[in-house]
């Protein structure tokens, strides 16, 4: 089975990501740390056997792989499995189950999927699930299924454990304690003096502890007086800090400070109220500074061009419309031309003196020869004897006419080109198959048409002087004089469509017909015929002629490519002479069109121009006033509004001016009142020594702290007086306060709260102790119990007897059956082993090899000399390569047995050195060849080694 692609759409730090194998076994994906090979191992590992990974969590993703040349798809998304061959039927088992008999991911991992923690170690070869999987081909898995079945029906019988729970395990257990029970029954008279005696030794022992009791609950009391006087103490001694903190020797005036500070505040709230009403003079939504006043002729000017600016914008819009719909006029008038390909752009610079002039030597040369063949001698007519015609020969061409020949192939092959175009499009749904005087009408309405519109012109122009007018009656004028031409032409070239068609057809048969009779009369002269021997003189003759024809045919032939050569870009290719002047008849009325389009489209550029000009006034207007909303008319006259309201507001409030005059008055007179209370209260500063009111208050503040914190200082004594013990133990009661901690106290607390809960749980025990004493004594001496354990003892010993009978007979079967599948793997463990030792040979450049014949010894090398080197003595590069070899082997053994798995290898070299890597990058290849190999690396010389050696893709690991 090969991997062909991977994708992950969310797993561990890939997302939305995809990679494609090359074509070779061995995939090398080569990436610095941290750069993705482990986490896509984990995914490939996931999305083979499913399950959800610790660290990156469910996976969603897919992998396309090819087995048996035939492809398969297994998608996972979390839990769920989407695996099918595409035009097959879903398949609903797991990918291990449906192809791999099973094996689980834990066995994948330790042979297929390895990293180089993985790798280490030779325990992989002693595991069950892998003897019998990698060993135990052609029954060889069912023996060791049928091996874990009786060893299983055994542990449930029996296991060695003294907590076991098994048949046998708890019949032993019964019959234990009913042996214990009726030694304690024959023995009930010593037990019941034993137990007078400790009942009275727990009576002394209930004294002990009363009194310990009483210790304890005295020592917690006393720490708790501590911890609830605590906080009181702390309180206290914050306040003394504080009270140190606070005391200040300074003399200050607190009354006369207040007084002036209060009128100060009353001075201010009255230039505020003062303030207010001025303010209050003021319309709403009007200030005198507003831009308004500013820009007031700027809105002025602006809103005189308004009705100009509104004109121009529609009359822009309007013009690209018609524009628009006139270009597509154009356009499809081009669908209507004969000369031209409406699929081509039209040429735009052409020397029409040089076509006429083509186009008249073309056809002079078309009449010479057509009057040469007219003057055909008699004796190239004569009929060749019926004797000669087995003679006849096929054509012989000299290269000059075989060119020809072939050019006028082309030409032909190009007319019948356009000619099934032209019958295409005549018989295309929607053509016109009859007459119709629509041309006639067309020429009296754009009349009528004319007319009026060079009435609206004259009327914009002399009467209303609109612009709008003038210009709208320019754009009807000129679409009734399109109208008037369009209809002028479809009444000289035809009804309808369907007969200029007809006429184009006509022309491409006539020249089908004339390169039709020219590539004829060039096969027939250069076909030999047998005729009678003419004279002398026909003989001459005949020759003159014919040189003649092949001088003209050479001349046409010229002209023909000149004609041809000269044709401008978007004509027809199947043009003759006779076409020239309706082909410039064309291009002429479609240039005068494109110009007529080209002098409004000017037109329309300088209104354009106007309304930018205009646009621009806008936009440097709406920036000094501070808007933004889009630049419009619209939003101009609300501008405009908006200034009209700002005039008359203005008129108000200039109005207003001696009211406001008066309120400024009273402002000014409590101005000056705050200036005098303020230097009074400069002078009470600098007598107490101060820079600013704020300090002068702030020692007022600190004044007021100090009392308070007296006072709280006062109170907390008091209340530690009334906590305090008698006379004799309070000083050791103001000795904990000061050297103790409260965490340590609580601490205390809580030890002598778990003694005391410890003494309490013992007194219980003790009380409980006593009653089953009380209780024992009571019902010793009862023989009705003995008999029942008598009777019970017999039935567990049959019981027992009986499984221990199952449990043997199983133990047996086991037994023989796993000596069965010891000898059974032996036979095909060498041929596991001597693959590893072959790869071990390659690893390391033929220096060691297995120890087979010692293996069951251990596994061990043997060198060139024959010297055995155990493990012990192995370096890591070494192990790493032994323990490889080992892996690979495992791998191809399955893939004998059932298919070849993709192996994945995660910075295994990494200690190998330089020549075994290649060594190792060479048997991987080779490898390679039956199975796929995917091998992640972060070593740049072992990237760089693989490119130069077959059989192995080397790709950059990206998770973009």
């Amino acid at each position: 089975m090969n991997i062909k692609r991977i994708r992950f759409d969310e797993f561990g730090p890939y997302r939305d990501w995809s990679f494609t194998t090359g074509d070779n076994g061995v995939q090398l994906m080569y990436g610095p740390n941290e750069s993705g090979k482990t986490s896509l191992l984990e995914g490939m590992r996931t999305l083979l056997f499913g399950g959800t990974h610790k660290a990156y969590g469910p996976m969603t993703g897919a992998l396309d792989v090819d087995r048996n040349g035939e492809s398969y798809y297994i998608g996972r998304k979390g839990k769920q499995l989407d695996f099918y061959s595409p035009g097959h039927p879903a398949i609903h088992e797991e990918p291990a189950q449906h192809w791999w008999h099973g094996i689980d991911k834990k066995t994948y991992n330790r042979i297929f999927a390895l990293t180089l923690d993985d790798l280490q170690g030779l325990d992989v070869l002693q595991e069950v699930e892998v003897r019998s999987r990698f060993f135990g081909a052609e029954g060889g898995e069912h023996l060791g299924g049928a091996v874990k079945d009786v060893e299983k029906g055994a542990t449930d019988l029996l296991v060695a454990s003294s907590n076991g729970k098994r048949r046998i395990n708890v019949l032993m257990d019964e019959l234990k304690e009913n042996r214990q029970k009726l030694s304690q029954l024959a023995e009930h008279e010593a037990q019941y003096v034993e137990l007078q005696t400790v009942f009275h030794s727990t009576e002394q022992t209930e004294m002990e502890l009363q009194n310990q009791l009483k210790e304890w609950k005295e020592y917690r009391d006393g720490i708790d007086v501590v911890l609830r006087a605590w906080d009181t103490y702390r309180r206290s001694e914050e306040a003394r800090m504080h009270m140190q903190q606070y005391n200040s020797e300074l003399a200050l005036s607190r009354d006369e400070f207040l007084r002036l500070d209060e009128e100060i505040k009353r001075a201010r709230d009255n230039m505020q109220l003062w303030q207010e009403k001025e303010a209050a003079l003021m319309p709403a939504n009007f200030s005198p500074d507003s831009p308004f006043g500013t820009y007031g002729q700027d809105i002025e000017d602006l809103i005189q061009q308004g009705a100009k600016w509104e004109q121009l914008r529609r009359e822009c819009e309007e013009g690209d419309a018609y524009i628009r719909k006139v270009r597509e006029q154009l356009e499809f008038s081009r669908t209507l031309h004969s000369a031209w390909r409406y699929d081509e752009p039209m040429a735009e610079d052409i020397n029409w003196f040089d076509g006429e002039r083509l186009a008249s030597r073309l056809r002079t040369a078309k009449e010479q020869l057509l009057h040469w063949q007219d003057r055909k001698p008699a004796e190239a007519t004569d009929e060749v004897p019926t004797a000669n015609l087995e003679g006849a020969s096929l054509p012989n061409f000299s290269e000059e006419e075989l060119a020809k020949k072939e050019y006028l192939e082309r030409e032909l092959d190009r007319i019948l080109m356009d000619i099934d175009r032209v019958e295409a499009r005549r018989n295309s749904p929607g053509s016109d198959t009859q007459p119709t005087i629509l041309p006639k009408w067309l020429q009296r309405i754009s009349g009528i048409g004319a007319v009026i519109a060079v009435l609206v012109v004259l009327a914009g122009l002399l009467v209303l002087e609109s612009a709008l007018y003038t210009i709208g009656g320019f754009i009807f004028l000129i679409l009734s004089m399109g109208l008037f031409w369009y209809a002028t032409w479809r009444l000289h070239n035809g009804n309808s469509e369907v007969s200029k068609l007809n006429y184009e057809l006509q022309i491409l048969s006539s020249r089908k017909s004339d390169v039709e009779h020219q590539l004829e009369a060039l096969i027939k002269a250069a076909t030999p015929t047998a005729s009678p021997v003419p004279s002398l003189e026909g003989v001459a003759h005949l020759e003159r002629w014919i040189q003649e024809g092949h001088t003209l045919q050479g001349i046409y032939d010229e002209a023909l490519a000149a004609w041809q050569n000269w044709l401008p870009q978007g004509a027809a290719k199947s043009l003759d002479e006779d076409d020239f002047f309706g082909l410039k008849h064309e291009y002429d009325q479609y240039h005068e069109q494109l110009r007529t389009i080209e002098g409004y489209e000017k037109r329309l550029a300088e209104h354009k121009e106007g309304l930018r000009i205009i646009e621009d006034q806008a936009m440097a207007l709406w920036y000094n006033l501070g808007i933004e909303a889009p630049v419009s008319p619209t939003e101009l006259k609300r501008i405009y509004n908006q200034y009209k309201n700002f005039q008359q507001n203005k008129i108000v409030w200039e109005q207003k001016e001696a009211q406001r005059k008066s309120f400024r008055n009273e402002y000014d007179n409590w101005h000056r009142k705050e200036k005098e209370l303020l230097l009074r209260q400069q002078e009470l500063l600098h007598k107490a020594g101060m820079e600013s009111s704020n300090e002068y208050r702030q020692h007022l503040i600190d004044e007021d702290q100090y009392k308070q914190w007296q006072t709280i200082y006062k109170q907390s004594q008091v209340q530690l007086d009334l906590l305090a013990p008698d006379a004799e133990n309070k000083d050791l009661f103001y000795r904990r306060l000061r050297e103790g901690n409260k965490d340590n106290w609580l601490d205390e607390l809580a030890h002598s709260e778990r003694e005391i809960a410890s003494i309490e749980d013992k007194l219980a025990t003790l009380y409980e102790r006593r009653g089953q004493i009380v209780e024992a004594m009571r019902t010793l001496g009862s023989d009705q119990e003995q008999h029942q354990m008598l009777q019970e003892r017999e039935a567990l010993q049959s019981e027992l007897e009986s499984a221990l009978e199952d449990w043997a007979t199983q133990v047996l079967i086991s037994h023989c059956m796993d000596k069965a599948q010891q000898s059974y793997e032996q036979e095909k463990q060498p041929h596991m082993l001597e693959l590893a030792s072959s790869y071990v040979e390659r690893l390391t450049g033929e220096r060691y090899t297995l120890d087979i014949l010692g293996i069951n010894k251990g596994v061990a090398l043997i060198n060139n000399n024959g010297e055995r080197l155990e493990l012990k003595f192995w370096s890591s590069g070494l192990a790493d390569q032994v323990y490889l070899a080992l892996r690979l082997a495992l791998a191809k053994v399955f893939s004998y047995q059932v298919e070849s798995l993709p192996i994945i290898l995660d910075d295994i070299l990494v200690r190998f050195d330089e020549n075994r890597q290649r060594s190792a990058l060479e048997l991987l290849a080779e490898l390679g060849k039956n199975q796929q190999i995917w091998l992640f690396t972060c070593q740049r010389s072992v990237y760089d080694m693989a490119q130069s050696i077959m059989g192995i893709d080397c790709h950059r690991l990206s998770r973009s």
